[in-house]
Parts: C-alpha cells; structure tokens; sequence
C-alpha cells in the first residue's frame, strides 16, 4: 500500500513525475496503483491513473495529458495555499 500523502506533496510527486525525476523508479506507479484514504487526494490519484497510459508510455507523451497534469498541479497548489496543508 501507498504512503498517505498531502496534496502538495502529491502536487511536487506529478511535477517529478512530469520532469523525469521521481525519488524512485517506481514511486508515479505507488501512487497510482494504490487508492488513498483521503478523498481529495483518491480523486487526483484516480485522474493520474486515467492519465498515465497517455504520459507512462515508450512513445512520445501525449501533450494533453500532461497540460492535464499541469493543470491538476495548479489546483492542488491552489487549494493547499487555502489549507495550508
């Protein structure tokens, strides 16, 4: 199983993951693969696991799935700025 993570640590998670340097191999198909006991964070975990046969690929990434990452890594910044978490 997955560790729990805040949003902003799964927003900095979509950003290695998007720059090619993940702590770890393995650490974007942790978290998608594993659901999540925080709602918010299984929402955006569920969107990267629709997402990631487009961008977790041989082949080029698909551009829209990763403006589509991008944009999900905003409204996690957004809404942990309001939190605070």
């Amino acid at each position: 199983m997955g560790e729990q993570k805040t949003p902003s640590e799964v927003a900095d998670l979509i950003v290695r993951f998007i720059e090619n340097r993940s702590f770890y191999p393995l650490e974007w198909n942790d978290f998608i693969e594993y659901r999540h006991p925080d709602p918010a964070v299984e929402q955006v975990r569920k969107m990267c696991h629709d997402l990631d046969p487009l961008v977790n690929c041989p082949r080029a990434q698909d551009q829209n799935a990763l403006k589509e990452l991008r944009s999900i890594v905003e409204r996690l910044k957004q809404a942990s700025m309001k939190t605070g978490v």
